[in-house]
């Protein structure tokens, strides 16, 4: 039998979840396979898994419900039906009521990150693995620790997930490689700033101010869009060359979840993502900006 991990791969939370179950795999002398999973292609990963595992061990981690799931849901039930599948995770899930009454285990808390849940649920007393949750929790709920933004920049930078994966469930939370890719990108990070500067706009919509803008792909959602909070606005969207788009708030009045569901995504009231069927340009984001702001508008889930 082998333990299948399906977990964010774009963050300390996911990413920290791989890394305990890659801990916990160790001990119970199991094979441990990867899925590095962000919610675009998650549908697309549950259906390939469905038609190839038999009595396996699956894991889904720091993932929450979004409407491609819908589309993948026969396939997730046929992964059930033959696998033991775990869900763990914090996000809102809302909606997913459907996703829930398959067979499958499902641990949720929205006080705890999914690496926390993790090590609770798998390797409870381990201290390594209680610091790779603790640190998970720091970034994931944006407190201030050195070492969890240091590490959430490795990832950023394009660093290999699974090496970063295989350092962290050794107890390895900080080396020469990571300090390396932390220095780079250090100036990349500042570039990546100032070109979200030069392709930002300010919208009013339903009522609210909105602060969009085009980011480099190299710039986390998050990072990119902690940068656009500190212009004031009630919320921000970031928008990626791909169509990525990423929504973080400072109104609570406002639920971001709702917002990503008109373009097909989900996430948490707080921070929720989405996916544009197009590419964005330096020749068409302001239309593009407009085109999302008119949609908001007209859907009146901002009330």
């Amino acid at each position: 039998m082998a333990l299948h991990c399906i977990a964010h791969k774009k963050d300390l939370d996911g990413l920290g979840s791989h890394a305990i179950l890659r801990r916990y795999a160790r001990k119970a002398h199991l094979q441990i396979v990867h899925h590095f999973a962000d919610y675009d292609d998650l549908a697309e990963i549950i259906v390939e898994l469905a038609r190839s595992l038999r009595g396996e061990r699956v894991v889904i981690a720091d993932l929450g419900y979004n409407s491609d799931l819908l589309s993948a849901r026969d396939a997730l039930s046929e992964l059930c039906r033959s696998n033991e599948v775990t869900w763990i995770d914090h996000h809102d899930w809302q909606g997913g009521e459907e996703i829930l009454k398959l067979r499958l285990r499902f641990i949720h808390s929205t006080r705890l990150c999914a690496a926390e849940l993790v090590q609770r649920e798998f390797m409870s007393g381990d201290k390594v693995s209680y610091e790779i949750a603790r640190l998970a929790h720091a970034h994931d709920f944006r407190e201030e620790d050195e070492l969890a933004w240091k590490l959430y920049d490795v990832i950023s930078s394009g660093y290999d997930k699974l090496r970063f994966v295989e350092a962290l469930s050794r107890g390895e939370f900080w080396n020469g490689e990571f300090e390396e890719a932390w220095t780079r990108y250090q100036l990349a990070k500042q570039k990546g700033y100032t070109y979200l500067e030069e392709h930002m706009e300010t919208f009013r919509i339903g009522g609210y101010t909105c602060a969009m803008a085009l980011s480099r792909k190299y710039l986390s959602s998050t990072l990119a869009s902690l940068h656009l909070q500190q212009k004031g606005t009630d919320f921000v969207v970031v928008v990626y060359p791909d169509g990525k788009l990423s929504f973080r708030r400072n109104n609570p009045a406002i639920n971001l979840r709702l917002i990503a569901q008109l373009f097909g995504g989900g996430g948490r009231e707080v921070a929720a993502g989405a996916k544009l069927e197009k590419e964005v340009t330096e020749q068409n984001y302001m239309k593009v900006f407009k085109e999302i702001a008119e949609k908001i508008e007209k859907s009146g889930v901002l009330g």
